[in-house]
């Protein structure tokens, strides 16, 4: 446990909540004031230590390409026996971002912060019983972006240092069909969906600076860019019943959608139990007897080398 968390632990990590947000916890876009960026474990030395010792199968460490550039273009890198100064350093200075991820999994004080961050809103909001914790880090360099997606459990974004633009537009048609939200569910793409410049006018635009956190309804759509500024941001996932719920239901949508019916994306009563009891068993025969191995991420290839132009020195490719 780093010095001082006890503190942390012992009180509120929203700063701001008013009783009245309990009613609209999930269903409507939340900006709040939080405590955690005062974590001894954000100070520098701190982060230095933590990037050293995650495990290689935690992190993603990347190099992107140009702004605006497509993803095809980016490199996936070691951070390997480099000191955490140096990885700090090269994002700053670079156009790298870090993904430290499931950070509950390997370090006792992350699991910690995690868990009290869930049994505050816990206490906050009647009837939220929250499980599949999940607690990650985007370390990002200036100018660094996100591109337009939607993620499955439910997620909140909580800035740690530096400034960003998020937007989150609405979980529903046209920004989010049902044609592009099941294969997701399915496993068959990526969490990335189809974007238009015109979506904008009807996204919701927060700055968040740090000590603010904002959380959005079930699979809202975002995009992130942050300001000329390294980034720190810490995001949490969870599942509650009805977030499980609405996922099997998606998920056997998708599979009649395969059949050639045009399932809803919510159904009720017997439907809907029928859609979950699919779901399961699907999974269950799938997982048991045709699932393939995951497709390998793209070897790493490159390690931080601060006296290099570009920061980065190639290495043989590493795969894992």
């Amino acid at each position: 446990m780093y010095q001082d968390s006890k503190l942390f632990l012992n009180q509120a990590v929203i700063k701001d909540w008013e009783e009245h947000y309990a009613e609209v916890f999930g269903k409507h876009i939340l900006l709040l004031q939080h405590s955690l960026h005062e974590l001894p474990i954000f100070r520098e030395e701190n982060l230095e230590r933590l990037i050293e010792g995650c495990p290689t199968k935690y992190y993603d460490f990347v190099k992107m390409g140009k702004q605006g550039e497509h993803k095809k273009s980016w490199r996936r890198g070691s951070i390997k026996d480099v000191k955490g100064s140096d990885v700090l350093s090269a994002i700053e200075k670079g156009r790298f971002w870090l993904s430290l991820q499931s950070l509950q999994e390997w370090d006792d004080t992350l699991k910690a912060v995690v868990d009290h961050i869930f049994d505050d809103f816990s206490e906050k909001v009647p009837g939220f019983k929250p499980y599949k914790l999940k607690l990650g880090m985007l370390i990002s360099s200036p100018n660094a972006q996100v591109y337009y997606h939607c993620d499955l459990p439910a997620q909140s974004l909580w800035q740690i240092k530096g400034e960003k633009d998020v937007y989150i537009y609405p979980n529903s048609e046209p920004f989010l069909s049902d044609q592009e939200l099941e294969p997701i569910f399915l496993g068959k793409s990526e969490e990335e969906i189809s974007f238009q410049p015109w979506y904008d006018q009807f996204a919701s635009k927060t700055t968040l600076k740090p000590g603010e956190m904002t959380h959005w309804p079930l699979n809202g759509p975002h995009r992130v860019e942050n300001h000329d500024c390294m980034n720190i941001s810490v995001t949490t996932s969870h599942f509650t019943d009805e977030v499980r719920n609405f996922y099997a239901q998606t998920y056997a949508n998708g599979l009649l959608r395969e059949m050639g019916f045009n399932p809803k994306r919510n159904s009720a009563g017997l439907t809907k139990y029928s859609k979950i009891a699919l779901a399961a068993g699907h999974k269950f025969v799938y997982n048991k007897f045709f699932a393939k191995p995951k497709s390998p991420k793209a070897p790493m290839d490159f390690t931080v080398d601060l006296s290099a132009s570009d920061l980065m020195k190639n290495i043989e490719p590493i795969s894992m």
